[in-house]
């Protein structure tokens, strides 16, 4: 059956060459020099040791799949034994899938069909070079997912995105159309998966955010992406930036699609992308990135993070030496293209974001020239949950969703900074573009007074970077409820060398999209009112 489920991959037009490649992985010295610390971590916590990384996967399979990953986060306690975990998990559901299928139970059979391919893919996780059994799992995800495309409750495609340059000269991605379409030229979700995921775990089994809400959904991997770095088609910011016009081309070519109706989103490594994406192509009509990973060179990911995010880097890359990777680094930045974002864009992250610190989120934002809104999850670390701010507040997809389906109804909207508070209260106040400093006068404008209305429950600054070492300089004092926050007395430090500030100066004309009044959203009923905000730290 094996062999039968890898001549259907073949004869579904694979993507994958089928040559003997070698592959070798990356080494990565904090890897080794540091091993004892994360076989600790992996031992104690499983595959999710440093990112609840199951918690995604088990979100697209659905609530039958959640033993399935509860088991796996208690057999896999090494890193060698993430792969065969998730392959055994892969076969058992397999054996489901066919089973169902031969009984006529179809709606069984795609299901478990689905979950195989997530499983397959999550087996294709821990490696870092393109071997054979990195192949051996591809093809299986690619085989298990086809068979449930054909037998979806909604019409499922496998596209090829004409990509000049590379290897077979196109991007991977899967056409998803809402259920019940029955004709018309229908908005569409281009979704960027995260350096964690994949685009067949992109689009959920059961009750996805965007085609219930009528979009259709292109799910598609980018230069350096699972299937794209089989292909031989590396990361580049270069690469990135060509994306967003393949895909636009591709998509005006479609009948199902309303080229005027193209929306954009990605998460972690996918809010990057998307970035890129958006500055290089006008039009789609809206971008939105949660999860961000903004950081120019990524020296907290790389540096401080496991270091599994760099030996994955590493491979998209095409990188298997780490001092030469460590000279390309710097060129994973923003800098210089976010100026010509002009369409709405949304950023979604968390306070205490451990991997991309927000401050490197709120500079992009201070760049964009389009209208914007920043949402900060209080007390949340880089993934958005398991504090109060996420379990009381909004859902960080559904907004998402929410967002970029107002945009495609045309509604207007201030730009904005939200806060979710710990109470799940949404505190609104207006997201001003910091001035850039003059160096004939090193002051700058105190936060404080970019805000209009007393604030209450301010959040208080965290004591320590997100490095975990202590931040230089006496604590900002926490005022109480219904005064506004004082500035702190120390002089702020210079910024480091190389970091932008925005592109807008002093007495510039603002951008000319609608920019209605600030609504503020009522507080719960327990007397508090005002808002409360995240000092942005000294920078």
């Amino acid at each position: 059956m094996d062999r039968i489920l890898a001549d259907r991959t073949r004869a579904a037009d694979s993507t994958v060459d089928q040559r003997d490649q070698a592959g070798s992985a990356p080494v990565v010295r904090r890897w080794h020099a540091e091993h004892p610390r994360w076989a600790a971590a992996i031992a104690e916590r499983g595959v999710d040791w440093d990112h609840p990384r199951s918690v995604h996967w088990n979100a697209a399979c659905g609530a039958e799949a959640a033993a399935d990953f509860a088991a796996i986060r208690r057999q896999a306690r090494t890193y060698d034994a993430i792969a065969p975990a998730f392959a055994a998990t892969a076969r058992h559901r397999e054996d489901r899938a066919r089973s169902a299928e031969a009984m006529g139970d179809l709606v069984t059979a795609r299901e478990n069909y689905f979950m195989a391919a997530v499983h397959w893919s999550a087996a294709q996780w821990p490696a870092h070079a393109d071997d054979a059994p990195s192949r051996g799992y591809h093809e299986r995800k690619r085989a298990c997912y086809r068979r449930y495309a054909e037998l979806a409750d909604h019409h499922v495609e496998a596209v090829s995105i004409p990509f000049p340059g590379t290897h077979r000269g196109s991007l991977p991605a899967w056409l998803h159309l809402p259920p019940g379409y029955r004709g018309g030229r229908l908005p569409v979700a281009v979704v960027l998966a995260d350096l964690d995921s994949c685009k067949e775990a992109t689009v959920a089994l059961h009750g996805d955010r965007f085609l219930s809400r009528g979009f259709a959904v292109l799910a598609m991997e980018g230069p350096g992406q699972y299937e794209c770095a089989m292909l031989g088609t590396h990361f580049s910011v270069p690469a990135w930036a060509q994306v967003g016009p393949a895909c636009m081309d591709w998509l005006a070519g479609r009948d199902e699609i309303d080229p005027e109706r193209v929306v954009l989103t990605g998460s972690g490594f996918g809010s990057f992308a998307a970035t890129v994406v958006a500055a290089h192509e006008p039009r789609f009509l809206a971008c939105a990135v949660v999860e961000v990973c903004h950081e120019p060179g990524w020296t907290t990911v790389f540096e401080q993070a496991s270091p599994t995010y760099k030996m994955r880097f590493m491979y998209m890359t095409g990188h298997t030496d780490e001092a030469e990777f460590d000279r390309f680094s710097p060129t994973l930045t923003w800098q210089g293209r976010a100026q010509r974002i002009r369409m709405p864009f949304l950023a979604v992250a968390g306070q205490h974001d451990e991997l991309s610190p927000l401050d490197w989120t709120r500079d992009l934002l201070d760049t964009v020239q389009g209208p914007r809104l920043l949402v900060i999850y209080q007390d949340s670390p880089h993934h958005i949950g398991g504090v109060p701010s996420a379990r009381l507040g909004p859902s960080a997809p559904g907004l998402v969703a929410d967002w970029l389906a107002a945009r495609v109804r045309g509604d207007a909207f201030p730009t904005e900074q939200w806060i979710i508070d710990s109470g799940g209260r949404i505190n609104r106040s207006p997201l001003h573009a910091l001035e850039p400093l003059d160096e004939a006068d090193p002051s700058e404008e105190p936060v404080a007074e970019l805000f209009t209305e007393p604030m209450a429950e301010p959040l208080a600054q965290a004591a320590t970077e997100p490095s975990g070492q202590p931040r230089s300089g006496p604590p900002t004092p926490v005022p109480p409820a219904g005064q506004p926050a004082p500035v702190p007395p120390h002089e702020q430090p210079a910024k480091p060398a190389g970091r932008a500030r925005g592109s807008r100066k002093k007495g510039s004309p603002q951008p000319d999209h609608p920019q209605p009044s600030v609504r503020h959203e009522p507080a719960a009923s327990n007397g508090s009112h005002g808002r409360s905000k995240v000092p942005r730290r000294p920078s």
